[in-house]
């Protein structure tokens, strides 16, 4: 769509100086084509618009840019909240599964396999060591999902997520906390 197209471009021409300057005062109510055309208009017709006036247009534009193209458009604040949210019920999930889990069942054999010098070395001859290797680590994966090895794994899985969140968080908030938002506090009184 070509500018002239726009009836706004079209209607440009006709608004008053002080209709165009409500674009440049309440920048944040309009778009940035909208705010941008009647900048231009208000140049053309010789108002002066300040340099901070501008800058400060053009910051808040910005801003409102990268916060859409950011990939998580969850604002810092609502990362840190999440990450809490989180916490707190992962650690109380962790709290009562531990407080209930039952003892771990007794082996059906009435032994440890694993306790056997003949199973070990049957395990060796049919795998060689790896089978012996692969044979513990599905024995102790199958573990943690079982009482009190259940909790001890949500709750680390939980205080990993909700770090991950808060640090996510934090660090989104430092990239939006720019020097030019800041407010200049000038060192002499009389400057």
């Amino acid at each position: 769509m070509h500018p002239s197209d726009d009836p706004f471009y079209a209607r440009l021409f006709t608004l008053s100086d002080a209709e165009l300057s409500n674009y440049i005062q309440h920048y944040s109510d309009y778009k940035v084509e909208a705010v941008q055309a009647a900048t231009a208009e208000l140049c053309m017709r010789g108002v002066y618009i300040s340099d901070d006036t501008l800058a400060e247009i053009e910051r808040y534009f910005v801003r409102k840019e990268q916060q859409l193209m950011r990939s998580c458009n969850l604002a810092p604040r609502h990362l840190r909240l999440l990450s809490y949210i989180i916490f707190t019920i992962g650690i109380c999930t962790a709290i009562f599964l531990y407080v209930t889990a039952s003892p771990p069942p007794a082996p059906p054999l009435g032994y440890d396999p694993f306790d056997s010098k003949k199973y070990l070395r049957e395990l060796e001859m049919y795998g060689g060591k790896i089978n012996i290797l692969a044979v513990e680590f599905r024995q102790w994966l199958h573990s943690l999902w079982r009482g009190k090895n259940l909790a001890y794994a949500i709750a680390c899985l939980t205080i990993i997520l909700s770090s991950l969140l808060w640090f996510l968080g934090s660090r989104l908030a430092s990239r939006l906390d720019t020097p030019s938002d800041k407010p200049h506090t000038p060192s002499d009184p009389w400057s």
